[in-house]
C-alpha cells in the first residue's frame, strides 16, 4: 500500500469519526449521568431573561452572553428578585465565546485582552448557595495585572406566598463589608457573599467591589466567589464551607446530580431509537423531573414539585400542570404523588386553581378542568400502583373515595337527566383568550372531560367494591346528548353555546379527546379533517386554535392561537398514537421534536410556525413537561394497565424511526422492555420473552 492509499484510509477514518461524533456523543451522555441533560450553548435557543439553574433549594439567572454575571436569587422563602453580580475585567464585561448548561450549573468562556477567562456557576448541595469559579490564563508573553470589578446589588423579602408570578421582593437592604466579605441584609434575610480573591475592597455608593490581580505570563490562576441566602443574622457558614473546599463542593453538587439521574433512570424506563431525534425528546422532558423538585423545610410538601420553579417562576401547584402527566409520574415517585393527591383535595378546587407551598392554601379561580384532573390523578395513581387502599385514606374528614365522587359529580345530579354544564361568563377562564372573542357558556371539551370523568369514577366504584351503573349510563348518555345538541355536520366540528346561540371556537383541546371514547368514528374522522397546514399545523407544532379562526392571536401561545400549551402536542401525540392514527400522530411529532434539541427545560408554551416559545411568562421549566415521556410510554409503546394487574403491549413504529427500545419499565410489579422494528417486537418481564408482530398485542398477567 502506497502513502496516497494510507492517505485516503486516514480520510475516510476521519469521515467516520465525524460522522458518528453525535452519536457518540449521545452515548456517552447516556452512560454519564452528568451530562445526560447538559445542552451546550450553541444549541440554545432560550432566552437570557428566562435561562436559569436550581439546586432544589435555590435558583439564580445565569446570563450566558457574558462570562461573569447572574441575577434574581430565590430561595424559598427567601428573594431577592433584583439580585444582581456582575463581573467586569478591565472594566469590560467579557462576551461569551463558548458555554454549557446543567440543571444546577453553567459553564462559561471568553477572553479579553490576552486573558483567556473561565467561569462555572455552580449551585451547592443542599445549600441555599453557590459559588462561581473564576480561572484566569494569561497567553500573553508579560505578566499582566488584571483589574476585576463586581457589581453587586439587590434588595430581599421573606415571601410567604409562591404563586404565578415570580415575588417583587426588592425591600432595600445595608451592605456590611470587610473585606473579603459582603453581607446585605435587612430584618426579613441576609444575602452573604465571599471571595479568595484578595484585596477585595467594597465601594458602598458605587455598589461595586473591586481589585486587581496579577496573572503571571503563560500562566493560569483561579479564585472563587461564594453566595448564601438566608434569615437575618446568618453569618455565612455555608460560603465559610465552600471556600474552604471549592472543589470539594463542585464536586459534590456533580456527584449529587449523578445520584439525582441515575434514581430517575432506575425509576423510569431508558429510551432509545434509530432516530435520535426522539431520544433528545424523551430525555429533556423528563429534566423538570429534577428542576421542579423542592426540598424546602417551610414548605407543606417534602419534597414538594412546584408547576415551575426555575429562577422563582410559578412555584405554586396547578392542577392543571400537576394532572396532565399523572400517567407517568406515580411510576417515579408514588409518595409524593399521593401527598399532592391529598393536598389538592384539602383545598377547595371548586373555586381555586392551585395551592401554595408554604402555606398549602387554595389560589386564584376554578379552572373548568378541575374536576377532571383531580378525578384523573386519583385513577392512574391507583392503576399503576396498585395501592386500592389509598382510596380509603383520610383527608380532612372524608375518603379520598368521597372526594373523588364528590369531584365527579360536581355539577351533576344523580337524580335528574344529564345535561351538558353551562359554564356562563366562568367559562372564559378556560382558555383565557386575550382578544375578547368569547369562549364561554356551553362549551364541548370541557363536557366531553366529563365523559372521561364519569368513566374513571365507575372504574374506582367498581374497583371499591361499590359500582355506581348510573355513572356508566351517564357517561354514554352524555356521550350522545354531546353530538346531538353541539356537534355541526356541515362544519365537521363542535358549537359552543351562550345566551342560546350557537358559535365555533376552533381549538386543538379537541384534539386531546380523540380516542377516549367520548367521539364516534364519524366524529374524529370530522375533527381529523382540519389537522392540515392550512388550519392547525405549523412547521414547528401545531397552533392551539386555527388559522382560520378570527379569534386566533399570533402572541397568544398557549390557547389563543401563535403555537400550543407545551402538554397538549404531547397529549394529541398519544391520543393518536392509541386511536389507530399513526400517520398523524407521526406528523405531529416531527413538527416538534426540535424542543427537545434546542431549550434547556420546556415553558408553557411553544410556538408553531417558528422555533421559539412563550417568553413573556415566569413559568418556564413546567412541571408537565414530562408528557412527552408518558407519550412515548403509553401511545408509543402502547402500554395500558388494567385494575387486574395486567399490562397490555402495543407498539407503534414512528414511520422515520425503524426501531425503538424501552427498558426498564417498572409498573404493577412487573420489570418491561420492549424492542421493537417495523414488523416485530418482543416484550421481556421479569425475564420471560414474549414475541408478537406489530399491531398484535402481548398481555402479560
Amino acid at each position: 500500500m502506497n502513502i496516497s492509499d494510507n492517505r485516503f484510509l486516514v480520510c475516510i477514518l476521519v469521515l467516520f469519526v465525524v460522522s458518528a461524533m453525535p452519536n457518540l456523543q449521545r452515548l456517552y451522555a447516556q452512560s454519564h449521568p452528568l451530562e445526560l441533560f447538559a445542552l451546550a450553548g450553541e444549541r440554545n435557543i432560550m432566552a437570557e431573561e428566562n435561562f436559569g439553574i436550581i439546586n432544589g433549594k435555590i435558583t439564580t439567572r445565569v446570563h450566558y452572553r457574558d462570562i461573569g454575571t447572574v441575577s434574581g436569587l430565590f430561595a424559598p422563602p427567601f428573594a431577592s428578585s433584583d439580585f444582581l453580580l456582575e463581573t467586569r475585567l478591565f472594566g469590560e464585561k467579557v462576551p461569551t465565546s463558548n458555554y454549557r448548561w446543567y440543571p444546577f450549573e453553567v459553564q462559561r468562556e471568553g477572553e479579553i485582552n490576552g486573558i483567556a477567562v473561565k467561569t462555572s456557576t455552580v449551585l451547592a448541595h443542599e445549600k441555599r448557595a453557590g459559588l462561581m469559579i473564576l480561572t484566569f490564563r494569561n497567553q500573553t508573553g508579560a505578566d499582566t495585572l488584571v483589574p476585576i470589578q463586581f457589581h453587586i446589588q439587590g434588595g430581599l423579602n421573606y415571601v410567604n406566598r409562591w404563586e404565578f408570578m415570580r415575588p417583587n421582593a426588592t425591600d432595600k437592604t445595608t451592605t456590611a463589608s470587610n473585606g473579603s466579605r459582603l453581607i446585605k441584609s435587612n430584618p426579613e434575610g441576609s444575602i452573604v457573599i465571599g471571595s479568595d480573591i484578595p484585596g477585595l475592597e467594597w465601594f458602598d455608593l458605587g455598589s461595586r467591589w473591586d481589585t486587581k490581580v496579577s496573572v503571571p505570563a503563560g500562566k493560569e490562576v483561579t479564585y472563587h466567589l461564594a453566595v448564601e441566602m438566608g434569615a437575618p443574622g446568618i453569618t455565612g457558614q455555608a460560603v465559610d464551607a465552600i471556600l474552604q473546599d471549592p472543589t470539594g463542593a463542585v464536586r459534590q453538587a456533580r456527584e449529587a446530580h449523578e445520584q439525582q439521574v441515575e434514581d430517575m433512570l432506575d425509576k423510569l424506563p431508558r429510551f432509545s431509537a434509530s432516530d435520535n431525534r426522539l431520544e433528545d425528546y424523551y430525555y429533556r422532558s423528563l429534566v423538570t423531573l429534577i428542576t421542579n423538585k423542592w426540598q424546602v423545610p417551610e414548605f407543606v410538601l417534602q419534597p414538594y414539585y412546584g408547576s415551575g420553579a426555575v429562577i422563582g417562576g410559578c412555584v405554586g401547584n396547578y392542577l392543571w400542570e400537576f394532572g396532565l402527566p399523572a400517567q407517568i409520574f406515580p411510576l417515579y415517585d408514588p409518595k409524593a404523588s399521593a401527598s399532592h393527591i391529598k393536598q389538592f383535595l384539602k383545598v377547595d378546587m371548586t373555586k381555586h386553581f392551585l395551592f401554595e407551598p408554604m402555606t398549602g392554601t387554595g389560589g386564584g379561580v376554578w379552572y373548568q378542568v378541575n374536576q377532571d384532573k383531580i378525578v384523573e390523578l386519583i385513577y392512574y395513581y391507583v392503576l399503576h400502583t396498585g395501592e386500592v387502599d389509598f382510596l380509603n385514606e383520610m383527608v380532612e374528614g372524608k375518603s379520598v373515595y368521597d372526594h373523588m365522587l364528590q369531584n365527579a359529580l360536581f355539577g351533576d345530579n344523580l337524580n335528574k337527566k344529564v345535561t351538558l354544564v353551562d359554564y356562563g361568563e366562568a367559562g372564559e377562564n378556560h382558555l383565557e383568550l386575550r382578544r375578547g372573542y368569547p369562549y364561554r357558556g356551553v362549551m364541548p371539551d370541557v363536557n366531553a372531560l366529563r365523559y372521561l370523568t364519569y368513566i374513571r369514577a365507575y372504574e374506582l366504584t367498581k374497583l371499591a367494591g361499590k359500582p355506581m351503573d348510573k355513572l356508566l349510563t351517564r357517561a354514554e348518555t352524555l356521550k350522545d346528548l354531546l353530538k346531538r345538541e353541539l356537534w355541526s355536520e356541515k362544519d365537521h366540528w363542535f358549537f359552543f353555546q351562550t345566551d342560546g346561540k350557537k358559535d365555533i371556537r376552533w381549538t386543538n383541546f379537541m384534539y386531546t379527546l380523540i380516542g377516549t371514547g367520548v367521539f364516534d368514528e364519524e366524529v374524529e374522522q370530522g375533527l381529523l379533517s382540519h389537522l392540515n397546514e392550512r388550519e392547525f399545523l405549523g412547521d414547528y407544532g401545531i397552533h392551539s386554535i386555527s388559522k382560520l379562526d378570527p379569534a386566533y392571536d399570533q402572541v397568544d401561545i398557549d390557547h389563543g392561537g401563535g403555537g400550543s400549551y407545551m402538554a397538549f402536542p404531547p397529549l394529541i401525540c398519544q391520543r393518536l398514537y392509541n386511536a389507530g392514527f399513526a400517520r398523524e400522530a407521526d406528523d405531529l411529532l416531527q413538527r416538534h421534536l426540535w424542543w427537545g434539541e434546542r431549550l434547556p427545560y420546556w415553558g408553557d408554551s411553544k410556538v408553531a410556525n417558528f422555533m421559539w416559545y412563550r417568553d413573556d411568562t415566569p413559568l418556564q421549566s413546567d412541571f408537565d413537561s414530562i408528557t412527552g415521556a408518558q407519550t412515548f410510554i403509553f401511545g408509543l409503546f402502547g402500554v395500558k394497565v388494567g385494575f387486574d394487574g395486567s399490562v397490555t403491549v402495543n407498539p407503534t413504529i414512528p414511520s422515520f424511526s425503524p426501531a425503538i427500545r424501552l427498558e426498564g419499565l417498572k409498573i404493577r410489579g412487573k420489570n418491561i422492555t420492549i424492542d421493537a422494528n417495523t414488523e416485530t417486537y418482543y416484550v421481556t418481564a421479569n425475564g420471560v420473552r414474549y414475541d408478537a408482530t406489530i399491531g398484535t398485542p402481548i398481555i402479560l398477567r
